[in-house]
């Protein structure tokens, strides 16, 4: 009897999503702080420091992730993922290999109205796109250029995980 309390209370304390889950809710940001599509490590690394994360994903698997460097509020890497297109780079963009389907770097502007850099991709039904905002002189301890190879590393990590 103790053994199957104490399995039962392991797997509430473990699997607390699961319940919410399978009653057919939808992840909340609250409830769920990590990104499935990449880690908060690796988007530190493509922002060039430590970060902090906000997460909305339904069951469906479609949302977004905002992490944003702790120290400067300016500097953040959004993540989104659909099933239908989202918004995309046009003919403007170069063309990525190894990085899903159709993958595709340009510039774009942020909703403040500043520069950003996106790839956007698609992996079998799923579409995806990296908007990355680093405003001028906010690079710590990274060049520009290690961070524009971190940013091409994250959308390989999304893509693979959307596989």
């Amino acid at each position: 009897m103790r053994a199957s309390l104490f399995w039962l209370s392991f797997a509430v304390a473990v699997f607390p999503l699961a319940a919410g889950s399978a009653r057919g809710q939808a992840a909340s940001p609250q409830a769920q702080g990590v990104c499935p599509w990449l880690t908060q490590g690796t988007a530190a690394r493509v922002l060039g420091s430590e970060v902090s994360v906000a997460v909305h994903v339904s069951d469906a698997g479609e949302g977004w992730c905002r992490f944003v460097r702790v120290s400067d509020s300016q500097a953040w890497l959004r993540i989104e993922v659909g099933k239908s297109v989202l918004d995309r780079c046009g003919a403007e963009g170069t063309a990525l290999k190894g990085i899903g389907n159709e993958a595709v770097r340009c510039k774009a502007t942020t909703p403040e109205g500043g520069s950003a850099d996106r790839i956007s991709g698609r992996v079998r039904s799923m579409y995806f796109a990296l908007t990355q905002s680093l405003p001028d002189g906010a690079v710590p301890g990274n060049s520009p250029a290690m961070l524009e190879d971190a940013l091409e590393q994250a959308a390989e990590t999304v893509a693979g995980n959307l596989f």
